[in-house]
């Protein structure tokens, strides 16, 4: 139906079990990143309703998926998730999906990527957009924050411990491009003690500012809630504890109300095997619930 996807996901089986699959029924992979997920739905005969605001993430799903887009099974549009609602009314009709799954990582390619700024290996421009068609780039944030404002966007989205002292050095020598500001960093924190760049959380901090993630994630649960499906299972994957209290506190929030069944009372973490293939993986939470009927 469709060739391997190249990325696997954090937590692919566990997330993939806890959806539950029932052949030929629609779910929604509302972070379609490298299709990890979706190939994993549709291996398990599930159509699948993809969305990415990434524009090179739509380029590759469109030629890896291609039979499957091909043949129906696989619906892949541009559109931010905030846009679910409409994307799916347009897509699905009044067909609500069984399945609506977040992954709220990054892909390792956008890590990766020099040329958009989110890589601090290597010089790139301070973008750090993950749609181009944003007005406002992490250079432009550096520009405009004060030093009082920078320091807490890096404590708080980053939880950077160094934080005060980075925000001082950044606003005093103004770094233009991603080398200049991981070099920064490291003159700050010193060599790296522990598998993460040192630069790992100012540039999370960044990031998550620029393309507004936290607020994304608040907007979109309840979104995704109503469109799902009575019996319906909705799946998180959140990296730290900025995205996790969100989904946790609106998770419970259901229970409390008795409009959902909480699958995890606990969050789903790597396994140890799982954590030697992918260090990164470490923070990762899974969170499931269920649509009471």
């Amino acid at each position: 139906m469709t060739q391997t996807a190249d990325h696997q996901p954090v937590m692919l089986l566990e997330a993939i079990d806890m959806l539950a699959i029932k052949p030929d029924h629609w779910y929604i992979d509302a972070t379609f990143g490298r299709g990890g997920h979706t190939h994993a739905l549709l291996q398990q005969h599930a159509n699948v309703l993809a969305l990415d605001w990434d524009e090179a993430a739509i380029a590759y799903g469109e030629e890896t998926f291609a039979s499957a887009i091909q043949d129906k099974h696989l619906i892949l549009v541009r559109a931010n998730f905030t846009h679910l609602q409409d994307v799916s009314r347009q897509h699905l009709g009044e067909t609500q999906p069984q399945g609506v799954l977040f992954d709220f990582g990054t892909t390792s390619d956008q890590l990766r990527s020099k040329e958009r700024g989110f890589s601090f290996d290597g010089s790139g421009p301070l973008d750090m957009r993950m749609d181009n068609r944003l007005g406002v780039t992490a250079a432009d944030l550096l520009a405009v924050l004060t030093e009082k404002e920078l320091t807490k966007l890096l404590f708080e989205l980053g939880g950077e411990p160094k934080a005060r002292i980075i925000a001082k050095r950044i606003k005093a020598s103004s770094p233009k491009t991603t080398a200049e500001l991981s070099l920064l960093i490291q003159q700050v924190k010193g060599p790296r003690r522990t598998h993460l760049h040192p630069a790992t959380q100012v540039f999370q901090a960044l990031r998550i500012a620029v393309n507004s993630e936290l607020e994304q994630i608040e907007q979109v649960l309840p979104i995704a809630w109503n469109i799902l499906a009575p019996s319906g299972r909705m799946v998180t994957l959140s990296f730290h504890e900025g995205e996790d209290r969100p989904i946790k506190q609106f998770f419970q929030t259901l229970e409390s109300k008795q409009q959902g069944r909480l699958l995890t009372k606990r969050p789903l973490t790597p396994t140890e095997t799982e954590l030697q293939r992918n260090p990164r993986s470490r923070s990762t939470k899974l969170r499931a619930i269920e649509k009471i009927a």
